[in-house]
């Protein structure tokens, strides 16, 4: 079943060995092992997030039949070790259908890590998914955090003050806009044939930076996407710095059907602003601009009504999408509550969308 799954990808993904040789043999054996590894720590650490359950609800975006997805992830990372184009073909088919039936599992690591791993393909199409995924990531997550005076004001310190080591204070004062122009640069001199190399050193010590805050010397906190750090810290020595070509040459021997596809990975995290694209999708992180919700109980709030303990069930925080919210809300409310969202955006400012109060439902 999966060979021929495999086969019918074949036209999208053509193999070309020699072009390739710079970036294939051990280091990239090595590399497609460590993207292994993170992945299953990362299912791991978020174990009771893959399964089955009433409390916190799933949140479906099709009503699709449910069942725990936990083993069946990690037994097709382990045949990308043995198999790597079948095993990444039904990873990728189980966290869709993961995802379409509980979107709290829209979590950034997860969906990076697979890109990262459909890169160590041999073929020029899964190499420039990798490589566009990598771009966008570095060059929005800072874009998103210079747009966000809450990231610059309070996040930025917070994280910063956390850090092991004692910081001067004009540093903590600025951080943040260190923090943004130092992912944005990452992502603009990783578009240079010239300076690819000093990007992979750029993201590496950028994701050992974030690795060291969040970690136990640090603030201790958001341990789920720890592994996928470690991955992107080395991700730019196998994917950017031995990238000889330009990136409309890099597309061009992409098939032909994929290079509207990578041009659409490249900037669809400015859907952000237009509600188009999930804030995670679009590398939306730490950035503090997006939507806020708070529960209020006509009583006491029973356990799991607020998204937020979605942190404390699975260690990952709730996708936050006004959808999401209102959905996690129908299904956890009692007659008299009330949600309210708060959402910054322009877009929703101008429509309307900026407050809003929804009223617990009546149930039948």
């Amino acid at each position: 079943m999966f060979g021929s799954l495999a086969r019918g990808l074949q036209p999208w993904l053509p193999l070309v060995p020699p072009s390739l040789a710079t970036i294939s043999g051990v280091r990239m054996l090595g590399f497609r092992a460590l993207l292994v590894a993170c992945q299953v720590a990362t299912l791991w650490i978020t174990w009771p997030l893959w399964q089955v359950r009433d409390s916190p609800p799933m949140l479906p975006a099709l009503p699709l039949p449910a069942f725990d997805v936990g083993w069946l992830l990690i037994g097709s990372l382990l045949l990308v070790l043995v198999a790597p184009l079948p095993g990444i073909t039904l990873q990728t088919i189980l966290l869709i259908y993961a995802a379409l039936i509980d979107q709290t599992r829209l979590q950034p690591g997860v969906v990076s890590l697979l890109f990262l791993l459909w890169g160590t393909v041999p073929n020029p199409t899964a190499l420039g998914f990798a490589r566009v995924h990598l771009l966008s990531l570095w060059l929005f997550a800072g874009f998103h955090k210079l747009l966000s005076p809450a990231f610059m004001n309070d996040t930025a310190p917070r994280l910063l003050n956390g850090f092991p080591v004692d910081l001067p204070l004009w540093f903590i004062s600025f951080g943040g806009y260190v923090i943004a122009f130092t992912e944005i640069g990452t992502g603009l001199l990783a578009l240079s044939r010239r300076t690819r190399t000093v990007a992979a050193f750029m993201a590496f010590g950028l994701h050992a930076a974030i690795l060291l805050d969040l970690s136990q010397l640090g603030i201790n906190r958001n341990e789920a996407v720890w592994p996928w750090n470690v991955a992107l810290a080395l991700a730019g020595f196998v994917f950017i710095a031995p990238w000889k070509e330009s990136l409309p040459d890099s597309v061009a021997r992409c098939h032909v059907l994929a290079r509207p596809l990578l041009v659409c990975l490249l900037f669809a995290p400015l859907g952000f602003y237009l509600g188009l694209v999930d804030a995670y999708l679009a590398h939306n992180l730490y950035s503090a601009n997006t939507p806020q919700a708070t529960v209020v109980c006509r009583g006491d709030c029973l356990p799991y009504q607020n998204p937020n303990a979605i942190w404390e069930a699975f260690r990952v925080p709730p996708p936050p999408e006004q959808r999401l919210f209102e959905q996690y809300f129908v299904l956890t409310c009692r007659p008299g509550d009330q949600l309210l969202i708060t959402d910054s955006r322009w877009w929703f400012t101008s429509h309307g969308l900026a407050n809003r109060r929804v009223t617990c439902p009546s149930k039948q």
